[in-house]
């Protein structure tokens, strides 16, 4: 099946030693095309450099992604979707800007969204996006 994959779930796939290594893997293994927001990997990128791997690894692991997955960039409409919703939302803040993204990226392709994060899955299910 196609997805739009979430950071969440690469980094725990990439972290061999994460609690969520193996759902990851579970997850990856279903996805027959998987599709990444340009800003997904913007934030592995970051992850990774944060969590202290090396150049190599993280060039490794760029490498992997941009084999194994589709990465399409952000486009007018989705910005501004995701600057829409965070407006009409009381209690958000700009700092969820990048779920907004990645949830109206997966709303416009018409795809599910593949995510760890418990807030993004409640926000999938109020606007009509499915995940996993």
């Amino acid at each position: 099946m196609e997805y739009v994959i979430d950071t969440n779930v690469l980094v725990d796939y990439i972290i061999k030693g994460s609690d969520m290594h193996e759902k990851a893997r579970e997850y990856l293994e279903k996805v027959d095309n998987g599709v990444l927001p340009s800003v997904v990997l913007e934030e592995l990128v970051y992850v990774l450099n944060r969590i202290g791997l090396d150049k190599k690894t993280i060039d490794q692991e760029i490498t992997e992604v941009l084999n194994s997955y589709d990465v399409l960039g952000i486009g007018e409409d989705e910005i501004i979707q995701a600057k829409d919703i965070i407006l009409q939302e009381k209690h958000t803040t700009f700092k969820r800007f990048n779920d907004k993204l990645i949830l109206s990226f997966a709303k416009k392709k018409d795809l599910p969204l593949l995510t760890f994060d418990s807030d993004l899955k409640k926000e999938c299910e109020a606007c009509g996006v499915k995940h996993l």
